[in-house]
């Protein structure tokens, strides 16, 4: 009797090892979050309803990116951020007074009855001996609030501005469930992400496709994650394509133990039609996000925005074009009619990063770059360029996918001569003439040829 109980015990021991192990082995975004997702955007036909599998990497499941029909992990909010400074400054306030409240019930005992009025002055002030034994009493009540007082201010406000993310709301009134909500940003991206109004989930800037940012991680149009750390001081071409044409400069910090620079995106120059913008982040040793360190150039002539959310500057000649403050300082997004739409940041290499990545950041220099969001309305299937390359229907990634780090190569075969020159190997831009327009209204002579053939414009053969 006693083998078969014990046989049962280490039979429900082993079941509940398995149990754990199948529990364990189950990515908690897939166990506690729905595995599918699917794009419900009624104008992007191709792509609706169609089911996506999120990946087994998402923590917090997925959605799906209707205009490159590919999921992306969501990442959603945290809020322990908020439980740290109300549970730090509590306590202050709490714990003088116990310590303040002991010493008076220590007086009492030794008390006789001549000596309580002479005797607990000494005794309950040993701190405040120097003012005369009458005005003793007097000092322990007001002793305590000064010193009470002092801790709240010195704790409380150093956190709520570091431990503050962002606030974001869907913008897209064709999405009026989503419409005007207000959500919070990821723990991932606390001061950069926005609303994706198909899901209405918050999702960070560089977790979308189109991104470029940090040591310039790219996410191409089919949602795979890719390096390209060029070199530094150097151009590279991003996108190429008959009526568009972008350009990154480059700046970094060679690292001796490595055959590498560290690189970042310091400028984009872009070109369409007849114009030209420039975007750039300004050299500076220290960083204040409260100073503007954007650089904008339209043409050759330099735009000045007021340090204010919402302020817009127009072009005055087509294809319209806007640039818009999104933020008070060093965000904007740039929109071209019918063309692109770009989202800028300025940010700064932190101490934290320098030391975990080894960048070796001075304070001479915190290697202000550009956090980058592209989104295309008129590529061909014929587009080039380190991002541009992955927007064609039939691209296959060239990165090796198993890599805990998949390096874009070709250098060389994306390298341009400087920020507005479309020359790198495989550029297809073709800059407009201003005059073809005019051929339009170039009367041709009329013209009669022996053969009996006749007609404006028409070339005879001898």
């Amino acid at each position: 009797m006693a083998r078969s109980y014990a046989h049962n015990v280490v039979g429900v021991g082993i079941f509940l090892v398995m149990l754990v192990a199948i529990v364990e082995a189950t990515p908690p975004g897939i166990a506690n979050n729905p595995s599918h997702s699917h794009c419900s955007d009624d104008e992007i036909k191709q792509c609706k309803n169609l089911p996506h599998v999120c990946p087994k990497f998402c923590p917090n499941g997925c959605i799906t990116e209707c205009r490159s029909c590919k999921p992306i992990c969501i990442d959603g909010p945290l809020p322990p951020p908020y439980s740290p400074p109300p549970s730090a400054s509590p306590p202050p306030p709490h714990s003088p007074p116990p310590s303040t409240s002991p010493p008076p019930p220590y007086s009492p005992p030794p008390s006789a009855s001549p000596p309580p009025p002479s005797s607990p002055p000494p005794s309950a002030s040993p701190p405040p001996p120097y003012p005369p034994p009458p005005s003793a009493s007097p000092p322990p009540p007001s002793s305590p609030p000064p010193s009470i007082s002092p801790p709240p201010p010195s704790t409380s406000p150093p956190s709520p501005p570091s431990t503050s993310p962002k606030k974001c709301k869907c913008k897209n009134k064709k999405y009026p469930s989503c419409y005007n909500q207000e959500h919070t940003c990821p723990s991932s991206c606390p001061t950069t992400c926005q609303v994706d109004c198909v899901s209405c989930k918050p999702v960070c800037n560089c977790d979308k496709p189109g991104a470029v940012c940090q040591d310039p991680r790219f996410i191409g149009a089919d949602g795979i994650t890719f390096y390209f750390h060029g070199k530094k001081d150097k151009d590279f071409c991003l996108v190429s394509d008959s009526n568009l044409h972008i350009n990154a400069h480059f700046i970094g910090k060679r690292n001796e133990n490595m055959r590498r620079d560290f690189t970042w995106v310091q400028a984009i120059g872009i070109l369409y039609g007849t114009h030209n913008i420039s975007v750039g982040a300004q050299k500076t040793a220290t960083w204040d996000d409260a100073i503007d360190r954007l650089s904008l150039n339209f043409d050759g002539e330099t735009i000045v925005l007021p340090n204010n959310q919402g302020e817009r500057w127009m072009s005055e000649s087509g294809p319209t074009t806007y640039i818009t403050r999104t933020g008070k300082t060093n965000e904007i997004v740039i929109e071209v009619e019918n063309i692109f739409k770009i989202s800028a940041k300025v940010v700064p290499i932190t101490e934290k990063e320098s030391r975990v990545h080894n960048y070796g950041i001075t304070q001479d220099d915190c290697f202000a770059h550009l956090e980058l969001g592209f989104k295309f309305l008129s590529l061909s299937n014929e587009v080039s360029g380190v991002l541009g390359q992955t927007y064609r229907r039939n691209y296959v990634s060239r990165v090796k996918m198993g890599a805990l780090m998949p390096i874009m190569g070709g250098d060389k075969e994306f390298s341009a001569s400087g920020l507005f020159n479309a020359d790198c190997s495989v550029a297809k831009f073709q800059a407009e003439n201003e005059n073809a327009g005019s051929l339009n209204n170039l009367e041709l002579p009329s013209l009669k040829c022996n053969s009996g053939i006749h007609g404006r414009g028409v070339v005879c053969k001898r």
